[in-house]
């Protein structure tokens, strides 16, 4: 018999990307005792993690935001690197933008059909439980709308739209019941790490061997070998290779596979949906908005604008937007117009002193990121098993993690973190086997 570590030792992994997907498994493999080489295109750690120290006197996160749910993965690494965390808002602390006006506590119920801004998931699954076949959740809300003598007027409709795109990641009209419905909500609120995420990534990657700036061009893989070059000139070779590139990259084939992906990996690559999910971060010489108002859900493009600094003692005069879908879209257009037009957003919100105390404005375009092109996938229609079918690994020489192989924790970073750790397991798993014999 062969000892089992040993067998292990000798396997040499290389994981292409260094977000939180990449660094878990690399984490996870080193420890048990493999060889391990990461390969990142950019010239940082965190992939669609980014944490800005320059905007505020507390950090501002441009990518993910929140750890969503009070017991997920991450709170084991929260407490392993000692970070610290502070709770964000509920939704009685959003005011509206709706009827050209800015809505508030009880005045936000007198909005006609305002609860489908919270229970359209709740009318999704509803459907699905029912063993109805798999359409938009626009279709299903406005089919429950027309059965119910629902006002679903097209303001109404552009607000419910903007909690969904930018929540799930892509348009109401695109995103599928049955994908929505293979997603876990984690209870117990959502929270930001007051050191930033960047903090809690960089302190996961410390004694990992990351090669940066070395972008895969071609992944060349056998039965038992791969082969991968880089943009540089690079070679590297390895027994494993674990792919961690966000699902926009992979749709645009930026990496080539030798031989091709299956036929069946290829379609769960095309059939599930890259949402643009993109920011703007807005800084002030002073508070303008309500002190009570943590956020505001809106009926124009710019969708949804939080407080960054919400709950901090050193709370900086700073505005986010999140925006997704089509409205997204509209903003990666743009181009250097994007903050003038989010000026005007919340200057027709607000009134002149957005203008006034306007000192700076930065958009943070996930969608047109070379090395990411998406901010986090959602489920097309009829896509439900598409995340699972990415997920599986190719003659157990080519494994597949991130966020978008997520099957009910897809679009977080715990997801992307748990993703990691399966992956792992699945290449450590016939290794073991082996030494078994």
């Amino acid at each position: 018999m062969t000892d089992s570590t040993t067998a292990q030792t000798s396997l040499h992994v290389i994981v292409v990307g260094a977000g939180a997907a990449g660094i878990s498994a690399a984490r996870s493999l080193q420890d048990t005792g493999c060889r391990v080489t990461i390969l990142e295109a950019r010239d940082r750690i965190g992939g669609r993690v980014q944490t800005a120290y320059d905007l505020a006197p507390h950090p501002v996160e441009l990518g993910a935001e929140y750890i969503h749910g009070a017991n997920v993965v991450t709170w084991d690494m929260v407490r392993q690197f000692n970070l610290t965390t502070v709770s964000d808002v509920t939704k009685d602390d959003f005011h509206i933008y709706f009827g050209d006006r800015i809505h508030s506590g009880d005045d936000k119920s007198r909005i006609p059909s305002f609860h489908l801004v919270d229970t359209y998931e709740d009318i999704a699954i509803d459907w699905v439980e029912q063993g109805r076949p798999d359409a938009s959740v626009h279709d299903v809300v406005t089919k429950w709308a027309e059965l119910n003598n629902a006002d679903l007027s097209p303001d109404l409709q552009r607000l419910v739209n903007s909690r969904v795109s930018a929540r799930e990641g892509g348009d109401w009209a695109r995103l599928g019941v049955h994908g929505m419905y293979e997603q876990n909500d984690n209870p117990g609120g959502n929270f930001r790490i007051k050191e930033g995420y960047t903090a809690l990534l960089e302190q996961a990657v410390a004694g990992l061997n990351v090669t940066l700036n070395t972008p895969v061009q071609s992944i060349l893989w056998s039965q038992d070998r791969v082969q991968i070059h880089s943009t540089t000139g690079q070679t590297f070779a390895a027994d494993r290779v674990l792919v961690t590139l966000p699902l926009g990259v992979l749709q645009a084939q930026d990496v080539r596979f030798t031989p091709s992906l299956p036929p069946g990996k290829q379609a769960a690559i095309n059939g599930l949906g890259a949402g643009h999910v993109d920011k703007i971060a807005m800084r002030f010489r002073e508070r303008f908005w309500p002190q009570d108002m943590a956020g505001i859900l809106t009926t124009l493009q710019s969708q949804i604008w939080w407080r960054p600094g919400w709950r901090r003692d050193d709370e900086a005069p700073l505005l986010m937007a999140i925006i997704g879908g089509d409205a997204a879209l509209h903003f990666e257009s743009l181009g250097a117009d994007a903050v003038p037009e989010a000026l005007d957003h919340l200057s027709a919100m607000f009134g002149e002193n957005a203008r006034k105390h306007f000192e700076a404005g930065r958009f943070i375009s996930w969608g047109t990121d070379r090395w990411s092109k998406t901010g986090y996938s959602y489920g097309l229609v009829k896509g439900a098993g598409l995340r699972d079918q990415l997920a599986q690994p190719v003659d157990d020489i080519l494994f597949f993690a991130g966020e978008a192989t997520h099957v009910t924790h897809s679009g977080t970073v715990h997801g992307a973190i748990e993703s990691g750790a399966r992956a792992a397991h699945e290449i450590l798993k016939p290794e073991k086997l082996k030494a078994d014999i």
